[in-house]
């Protein structure tokens, strides 16, 4: 793999797990620490802020329309 292609991959930090439990296999390790992992990557993807938005409040108070020029008074003859 090129460096080029190694920038591309999401960077995964260091994760220290103690497991409590005796007996497990090597494959049980692995599969709960890819668990894990994700889930921890999923809760740092979901921590993230999001942009600040306007909200419907502000975005329903617009300017005042201008006035109506008059001409719907024409109609009436003096």
């Amino acid at each position: 793999m090129t460096p080029r292609h190694r920038a591309a991959e999401p960077e995964q930090a260091p994760v220290d797990l103690r497991f409590v439990t005796h007996g497990l296999s090597p494959e049980e390790v692995a599969a709960a620490t890819a668990v894990l992992t994700a889930a921890l990557q999923q809760q740092a993807t979901d921590a993230r802020v999001a942009p600040e938005r306007p909200s419907a409040w502000s975005r329903s108070t617009r300017g005042l329309r201008r006035p109506l020029r008059g001409d719907w008074r024409s109609w009436q003859q003096p």
